[in-house]
């Protein structure tokens, strides 16, 4: 009996904890892949700023973290600028799904076609450099 209660427990403690590490954001695991490829957190810009205002007028609950990395060699010298990439960390998962749906805005960035390569968990990755755009994808995509 008490070989059985410990068992159930056991199950029960495991069961909770995958229910957890389920739900939990993919925003870390993308900040990581960004960062190693040169990329640094950068605080949000005008462009970024309207994104989510559009979305919070959804009554979706956003948070946007703009990733940069400076421009190197004599495109940079000549350009100047950073490369930007923005991802759109939605509360849930079911919530994204609900903003793909619904939202133009979200639509107008990525249709149906693309929602595979730009979503990931509770994320979405919408490029603001194109210059760079395949190579955020696959760093977003990176260990998916």
């Amino acid at each position: 009996m008490k070989k059985t209660l410990r068992f159930l427990a056991f199950a029960l403690v495991a069961v909770m904890m995958l229910t957890v590490l389920a739900s939990c954001s993919s925003f870390n695991a993308i900040k990581k892949n960004f960062e190693e490829a040169g990329y640094t957190l950068a605080d949000p810009d005008d462009k970024t700023n309207t994104i989510v205002a559009s979305l919070e007028k959804g009554e979706f609950s956003v948070t946007a973290h703009r990733f940069v990395k400076a421009r190197d060699g004599v495109l940079g010298a000549v350009i100047g600028g950073d490369y930007d990439a923005l991802v759109i960390e939605f509360g849930s998962d079911k919530e994204l799904q609900k903003a793909l749906a619904e939202d133009t805005t979200i639509q107008g960035y990525i249709d149906e076609a693309q929602q595979s390569q730009f979503v990931r968990g509770n994320c979405v990755l919408i490029p603001l450099s194109l210059a760079k755009a395949s190579e955020m994808l696959e760093t977003f995509n990176k260990g998916k």
